[in-house]
């Protein structure tokens, strides 16, 4: 009962779990790191990438083309004030 006792002092400190919590992550970290090194298909790619490109595929993606006829209509009547001016 009295090592139970100490043992449980010891783990109650506020200190040590702080101290066993860095080390946690820690491991947690350098393992990731290992891995990540070793095991191809976490590598970065690294490569550079065009922003002009990346916008360009992104609002492709994300934007559709307009296909109704009365919505391209009012489209081109509000554009044509702006080619008056």
């Amino acid at each position: 009962m009295d090592k139970f006792l100490k043992v449980l002092a010891v783990i109650d400190n506020p200190g040590l779990i702080l101290l066993f919590l860095i080390l946690f992550f820690g491991l947690i970290a350098l393992i990731t790191f290992i891995l990540r090194r070793i095991i191809p298909g976490l590598k970065d790619k690294g490569g550079v990438v065009n922003e002009e490109v990346a916008v360009q595929q992104e609002l492709d993606r994300v934007l559709e083309p307009i296909t109704d006829e009365k919505i391209l209509a009012e489209i081109e009547k509000t554009d044509q004030p702006k080619k008056d001016e």
